[in-house]
């Protein structure tokens, strides 16, 4: 079994750390079904405990907050943190290290594995997976938003963040939401590391309350959540759900009409989720020049390029997917 790291020494570790998808012996683990409530479910050599809202509804997109305890910390002891969240609708997810003292790099593989059993069991909104976590919870927090990009969409660590440049790099377009009052043995820490995500490019908001100490009132839980809710006004919530429901469905046309609406819209965050969307579209639509390139003859790239035509109409893509059906329809004619 891999050691427990208590929080000093939990950087040394994650710097070196390859964060591994799910291990074979969880690639065949059923999940439990979804429902509402509190559930505290056995995982690998730890669990988790999941709030589902009452009110949660298969047919719609919640958000879900993922949250770390501290070194010497356990899951139950955080859940209150995030309560307002519930009420809005919004999973809470508390993973527990196998050792209270600290994350080992067994912990971390398998906090990514828990994440991605929960998204695709329960109907989460992939623009609004928020990581928070205090004191060695924050620099849990700070890695799996720097390795996993992919998967967890802003960060909010308490008491606890440790980025450098090269972590700052891949969450370029993470939001981070840092609190480290003025009297927590980590604040310089926290300073340190905020000012060098600026200096990246990082869009980064700093609270740092002189009188709070390394463990904050519920106000900072408050003021992080409230941060949370703003990134993604309810307009563009919808608007950015809709255009991946239509790339799911395969009408990239569609879906980029969605986008084009947010051009306007003052979250940058929204922006960004949405530039992410239109990189799906334009991959869908290499995978379809691709496809055509690979179909044997001129006749049969025809065929799917006129399928693929009326499915990126609209698109940026689209002038791709004409020019090359173009071309193919010119090679059958002349029967190449």
């Amino acid at each position: 079994m891999a050691k427990s790291l208590p929080m000093r020494r939990l950087l040394t570790s994650l710097a070196f750390l390859a964060l591994a998808l799910p291990a074979s012996a969880q690639a065949a683990r059923k999940p439990p079904p979804a429902k509402s409530g509190r559930q505290k479910i056995e995982f690998g050599t730890s669990y988790y405990v999941l709030n589902v809202p009452a009110g949660y509804k298969p047919a719609q997109k919640h958000g879900i907050i993922f949250m770390f305890h501290g070194s010497g910390g356990r899951p139950e002891s955080y859940e209150s943190n995030y309560a307002a969240a519930k009420n809005k609708g919004y999973l809470l997810c508390l993973p527990a290290s196998t050792d209270p003292q600290g994350y080992s790099d067994d912990d971390m593989k398998q906090i990514v594995e828990i994440a991605l059993e929960v998204l695709a069991t329960y109907s989460i909104d992939r623009d609004r997976v928020f990581v928070s976590g205090h004191s060695a919870g924050g620099f849990v927090t700070c890695h799996l938003c720097s390795d996993h990009p992919e998967i967890f969409t802003a960060g909010a660590p308490v008491s606890g963040c440790l980025v450098n440049d090269a972590m700052a790099r891949p969450m370029l377009k993470t939001p981070f939401y840092v609190v480290s009052g003025g009297k927590d043995f980590n604040h310089n820490q926290s300073k340190q590391s905020v000012e060098d995500m600026r200096k990246a490019g990082m869009e980064v908001k700093f609270d740092e309350p002189p009188e709070w100490a390394h463990n904050p009132p519920a106000e900072a839980w408050q003021r992080t959540f409230e941060w949370m809710e703003g990134l993604v006004p309810p307009d563009c919530a919808g608007l950015l759900q809709g255009a991946r429901a239509l790339v799911e469905a395969k009408q990239y046309g569609k879906a980029a009409g969605a986008l084009k609406k947010l051009a306007g819209a003052k979250s940058i965050y929204a922006k960004n989720r949405a530039e992410l969307i239109g990189k799906l579209i334009d991959e869908a639509a290499e995978k379809e020049l691709e496809a055509a390139g690979v179909a044997g003859d001129a006749k049969k790239a025809v065929e799917l390029l006129k399928k693929a035509k009326a499915a990126f109409a609209g698109s940026d893509a689209a002038a791709r997917i004409e020019a090359a059906l173009e071309e193919y329809a010119k090679a059958a004619e002349s029967g190449k």
